[in-house]
């Protein structure tokens, strides 16, 4: 049994180095593959059997069964590869998750020909699959979960194609990879005690308003604006009456640091941190992430809060 199993690893071993990782895959001969079920093996040896027996008591009835026999399992063998041949597989760019969660491999599976195809399947191996059918000239959607335990890169693993449509006797097949990775983030873990953070505070905030603290810009006068703020030496210069714009800024920020948790165990020293970008995030306010070997500067919105939840996966 274990020099089966190195054999297989080695085989299979062999098929992944020569596998391509194309987000597009087309079905045909040259990456199709085609052997009797085992009860295509079973129906073999009844005919041997049967053409035996024949042959030995030299019965008409008995070569006519046997020929029948052979003549559907030929007509198997065509039928069965054409429920594959010429299908499209186009694999979707995946979503990035949270580690705990499932992270799932979509597919898009095209049939531009006016052939139904029934009972495809797909799966990691050959003998578990889930079974879809694609119509004629129209496509079909195929979804694969996978556990996602740890945060990082998920690499997604050799998925097959399968179908043993129409007789059950002969399974064809073939192999494909994902070319895409999927991202997944650390498990968001609320802390037991707020976190300190490097800027917490009202005084620099994240919204601009009209003030009369921090100079902003230059603009032409308009009836109304405080004659305070006019450029009056601009205007003995005749440069037109220009007025001073300045702003306040109030709201909340913080800058979240890995000092705040480096006393943590690692993994749970990130999960805070994912934890309080979440929140963070959630409440509209300016946030950052400070880590040993990377810094984000302070922003807002969803595109921040990936953009920080990346460094925090890959670190």
């Amino acid at each position: 049994m274990k020099l089966i199993g190195n054999i297989k690893k080695r085989f299979y071993n062999w098929i992944d180095a020569r596998l391509p990782a194309n987000p597009e895959i087309q079905l045909r001969q040259r990456n199709i593959y085609i052997l009797p079920t085992r009860y295509g093996w079973l129906m073999l040896a009844i005919i041997l059997l049967i053409l035996i027996a024949a042959t030995n008591y030299q019965n008409n009835m008995g070569f006519m069964a046997g020929f029948v026999l052979l003549a559907i399992g030929a007509l198997s063998i065509f039928y069965t590869y054409r429920n594959l041949r010429h299908l499209k597989i186009r694999v979707l760019k995946p979503q990035a998750v949270y580690a705990g969660d499932n992270v799932s491999l979509s597919l898009e599976v095209i049939n531009s020909t006016e052939q139904f195809r029934a009972s495809v399947g797909f799966g990691e191996t050959k003998k578990k699959t889930s079974l879809i059918d694609i119509p004629n000239s129209d496509k079909a959607y195929y979804q694969e979960s996978f556990p996602a335990h740890k945060r990082g890169w998920f690499v997604y693993p050799r998925m097959a194609v399968t179908s043993v449509f129409p007789f059950g006797i002969f399974q064809v097949w073939s192999w494909f990879k994902s070319p895409y990775k999927a991202l997944i983030y650390p498990k968001p873990i609320a802390p037991s005690s707020p976190l300190d953070a490097g800027v917490n505070g009202e005084e620099d905030g994240s919204t601009s308003v009209k003030g009369s603290e921090d100079f902003y810009s230059v603009k032409e006068y308009q009836p109304g604006d405080p004659l305070k703020q006019v450029m009056w030496k601009a205007f003995a210069r005749e440069r037109g009456i220009l007025t001073k714009e300045f702003e306040d800024k109030v709201g909340e920020q913080q800058l979240f640091s890995w000092q705040s948790v480096a006393h943590f165990e690692k993994e749970l020293a990130l999960s805070y941190l994912c934890h309080e970008l979440i929140e963070a995030n959630s409440k509209g306010i300016d946030f950052g992430l400070q880590m040993p070997s990377k810094k984000i500067d302070l922003g807002k919105g969803d595109k921040h809060l990936y953009q920080c939840l990346e460094v925090l996966a890959l670190f």
